[in-house]
C-alpha cells in the first residue's frame, strides 16, 4: 500500500498542475512577455520619424537603448500635401557663401589698391570656382527634391507600415524607420531564441528516468545528443547580437547624416573648396556627402522592398515558439512539475523533441536570414553603391578620388 501511495500522489499532483491557469504559470509569463515585446517594438518603429528627440531619464523598455539621440527635423516636411523646404536648414550654407564672397571682394579690392594683376586674376578665378560650388549645391538640392517627390508619390494611398507612418516625412525618415524595424524584428527573434535555449538547456542538463516501477528504472542524459543543437543556438545568438549592433550603427549613421548634412558637412566642403590648397579635399567631401544624402537612404528603401518579399518565407518566431510551448504541454506546468514529467520520458520526450527540432530549424533559418541577408549582404551592397556613386560624382567634377579603400577596410 505504501508503494502505491507515492506514485498516486505524484500523478494527482501532475494532473492538478496541468489545469492550473493562475497568473504565475509559465503560460501567462510567455504571453505577457511576448505581448509586451511586440507592443514596445511597434511603438519603437512608429516613432522612427520623431523618436530620439529627448534623452530618456531611465530605460523603461529594451528599445530605449537603441535611440540615436536628437536627430533634428527633416529639411523637407509635408505641408498641405506638398514638399516644402522647412526651417533655416540653408542658413550655414548661405553664411559660408557670404564669407567666401566677402573674402574674395577684399582680395579684389587689395589687388586694385596695390595694382596687382595676380591678385585680381586670383579673385576672378575664385569667384568662378565659388559659382561652381553654389551650382553644385543647387544641383544637390534639386536632386534631393526630386527624390523626395518620388518618395511622396510612392507613399500615396498605401497602407504600408513604413510609408504610411505619420512620423515619416522623407526618405531619410523612412530609412530610419526601416532600420528600427530591423532592430525590432531581430530583438524579437533574439528573445525567442533565448527562451528556446532556456527550455532546451533544461533538457540538456536534466537526467531522464525510464521504467515500469520505482525500483526498476533506468536513467540517461540527453546532453551528448543535444550538444550540437545547443552549440548552433548559442552561435546564432552571438551572431544575431552582432547583427543588432550593426543596425544600431545604421540608425546612428542615418541620424548623423540627417542632422549634420546641411549644418556641417556641406558648409565645410564649400569652405574647403574655396581655398586652392584644400580644393581636392573639399571636392572629395562634397562627393561623399552627395552620395550619403541621396543614395544611402534610397538603398535602405531598396532593402525594405527586398525584405517585404523575403519575409514571407520566414515563420513568425513568436507564434512558432508559442505553438511549440503550448502543444508540448510545458505552458500549463510549473518548473517543479516539469521535473516530474521527466519520469514519463518514454512517452513525453519523443513528442517534445520532435517539436523542438522542427522549431529549432525554423528559428535557425530565421537567424541565418537576419544575419547573412539582412546584416551582411544587403549592407555590403549599400556601402558599395554609395562609395561607387561618390567616386563617380567626384569623377564628374573632375577630381580623382578613390573611395574603394574604405570598402576594403569594412
Amino acid at each position: 500500500m505504501k508503494q502505491l501511495l507515492l506514485p498516486t500522489l505524484t500523478l494527482l499532483f501532475i494532473a492538478a498542475a496541468a489545469y492550473a491557469t493562475d497568473d504565475s504559470s509559465l503560460s501567462s509569463f510567455f504571453n505577457n512577455t511576448t505581448d509586451s515585446l511586440s507592443g514596445q517594438g511597434r511603438d519603437f518603429v512608429d516613432a522612427a520619424g520623431a523618436g530620439g528627440q529627448l534623452a530618456p531619464t531611465a530605460f523603461n523598455s529594451v528599445y530605449d537603448a537603441f535611440g540615436p539621440g536628437n536627430c533634428g527635423d527633416s529639411w523637407i516636411s509635408a505641408v498641405g500635401g506638398f514638399s516644402t523646404i522647412a526651417g533655416m536648414w540653408y542658413a550655414p550654407t548661405i553664411l559660408v557663401v557670404m564669407v567666401v564672397i566677402l573674402g574674395l571682394a577684399v582680395v579684389y579690392m587689395l589687388g586694385q589698391l596695390f595694382n596687382s594683376p595676380q591678385m585680381i586674376a586670383l579673385a576672378k578665378d575664385e569667384i568662378f570656382q565659388t559659382a561652381l560650388t553654389v551650382g553644385r549645391v543647387m544641383l544637390l538640392v534639386a536632386l534631393l527634391a526630386a527624390g523626395e517627390m518620388w518618395y511622396s508619390l510612392r507613399a500615396v494611398d498605401t497602407s504600408d507600415r513604413i510609408y504610411n507612418n505619420p512620423n515619416v516625412h522623407s526618405m531619410m525618415d523612412a530609412a530610419m524607420a526601416f532600420a528600427r524595424l530591423m532592430v525590432s524584428d531581430m530583438v524579437g527573434h533574439y528573445g525567442m531564441l533565448v527562451m528556446y535555449n532556456m527550455v532546451i538547456h533544461t533538457l540538456y542538463s536534466s537526467t531522464m528516468w525510464v521504467g515500469v516501477t520505482w525500483r526498476a528504472m533506468y536513467q540517461f542524459n540527453l546532453g551528448p545528443v543535444m550538444k550540437p543543437l545547443i552549440d548552433i543556438v548559442g552561435s546564432a545568438l552571438q551572431f544575431l547580437s552582432l547583427g543588432i549592433s550593426e543596425w544600431m550603427l545604421h540608425i546612428v549613421t542615418l541620424c548623423l547624416i540627417k542632422k549634420w548634412t546641411w549644418g556641417l558637412f556641406i558648409p565645410l566642403s564649400m569652405l574647403m573648396r574655396a581655398f586652392p590648397y584644400t580644393r581636392n579635399a573639399g571636392e572629395a567631401l562634397f562627393a561623399l556627402v552627395f552620395a550619403l544624402a541621396l543614395f544611402y537612404p534610397f538603398m535602405f528603401l531598396f532593402d525594405y522592398e527586398v525584405h517585404k518579399i523575403m519575409k514571407f518565407n520566414l515563420v513568425d518566431a513568436q507564434k512558432a515558439m508559442g505553438a511549440f510551448l503550448h502543444k508540448s504541454g510545458i505552458m500549463s506546468l510549473f518548473g517543479s512539475v516539469l521535473v516530474m514529467m521527466f519520469l514519463m520520458a518514454g512517452v513525453f520526450m519523443p513528442f517534445f523533441l520532435g517539436g523542438a527540432l522542427n522549431l529549432a530549424f525554423e528559428l535557425i533559418r530565421g537567424s541565418v536570414y537576419y544575419i547573412v541577408i539582412i546584416s551582411i549582404l544587403l549592407p555590403f551592397i549599400n556601402i558599395f553603391v554609395v562609395l561607387t556613386a561618390a567616386k563617380e560624382i567626384a569623377s564628374f567634377f573632375r577630381v580623382d578620388v578613390n573611395f574603394m579603400s574604405f570598402l576594403k577596410i569594412i
